[in-house]
């Protein structure tokens, strides 16, 4: 039988280390404190963890067996907080010190000429405003982050995702061929991969792309987008009629878990079940004086008419200045 799952609850025992009381609770204030920083918990059918995230760059990563990684440069430049002391808070500020005074290693968070700084930033602001920074009235919370549909053995995948990766990969080369200089020629990559999965108020269910636009960015994330977007849509559709109460069972897990720990914040309440599926699409510092705006609807318009005239007709679009979300159409 072939089987997609989700489930990125993480065991008692591991989640306790960030609980109060727990040896790395520490580390959950340490973050909390620091605008720059992001905490992210997660697991897949062979390993869980724990991590630091500055930006788009992760710190520390901590696994079940205390084991502390990272990046090949961080380790270099710090190589006495990569081991299995988790008492490592010394040496994470050293780490974040020398990040922040040498740009070749904040490129993901705080270097403005970078769009992988400048979306990284923004990318933890809104993770910590709709995460650990929650209210009880936030429209919506952050479940989980660089989210994928997990697959039980490599003939699954291929059976079950490679063809709705097919299926955008045929509408990129259809679009291309209609204005290769307008919408570009290069073969698109297709993962699996969605920016966030969030749950709002209502009960739904939100996936969301998250892309900067700032003048000097590149729009073409932005106007292809839908392409994007539809995919993960697809998988995650698919995969909520297949096996709807377990993906309701793990979502409100997930909540509970992180609420607990306080990744959420615990009066924060919304009905059961999962209400809808609903995909997002939310820009950073979007520049209204771009293209962008012409070149995505003119996307939508085509995909539209080749796969369907409701393709993708419930998205929502935001932008995001660093404070507020606002709902816009693109």
């Amino acid at each position: 039988m072939t089987k997609m799952y989700y489930d990125r609850v993480l065991s008692p025992k591991f989640a306790q280390l960030l609980e109060i009381g727990g040896e790395l609770r520490w580390l959950f204030d340490f973050v909390k404190e620091r605008p720059d920083l992001d905490l992210l918990i997660g697991k897949n059918n062979d390993i869980q963890w724990i991590s630091v995230y500055r930006g788009l760059s992760r710190c520390v990563t901590i696994n079940e067996k205390g084991k502390i990684n990272g990046a090949k440069a961080y380790k270099q430049i710090c190589p006495d907080l990569y081991g299995s002391n988790l008492g490592f808070e010394k040496e994470l500020k050293k780490l974040l010190s020398i990040i922040e005074k040498e740009p070749k290693f904040d490129r993901y968070y705080k270097n403005k000429k970078a769009k992988d700084g400048k979306e990284g930033y923004f990318q933890n602001e809104f993770s910590r405003k709709y995460g650990i920074l929650s209210n009880p009235n936030s429209e919506f919370v952050i479940i989980d982050k660089e989210v994928v549909i997990g697959y039980d053995n490599d003939e699954t995948r291929e059976k079950l995702l490679t063809p709705h990766k097919e299926k955008y990969k045929k509408m990129f080369r259809k679009i291309s061929s209609i204005n290769p200089k307008r919408y570009g020629s290069t073969e698109k990559r297709f993962g699996n991969e969605l920016d966030f999965l969030a749950l709002d108020k209502n009960g739904n269910i939100r996936l969301i792309e998250f892309k900067h636009g700032g003048k000097k960015c590149n729009t073409s994330g932005i106007y292809l987008s839908p392409l994007q977007i539809g995919l993960y849509y697809d998988i995650f559709t698919e995969y909520y009629k297949k096996h709807k109460e377990e993906f309701e069972d793990v979502i409100f897990k997930m909540l509970e878990q992180k609420q607990k720990i306080g990744l959420i914040n615990p009066e924060w309440q919304c009905p059961k079940p999962i209400n809808k599926i609903i995909p997002v699409l939310v820009i950073s510092e979007y520049n209204y004086d771009c293209s962008a705006h012409k070149k995505y609807d003119e996307i939508m318009n085509i995909c539209k008419k080749e796969f369907r005239n409701n393709f993708l007709s419930n998205i929502v679009t935001h932008n995001f200045t660093g404070l507020e979300l606002e709902e816009w159409n693109l």
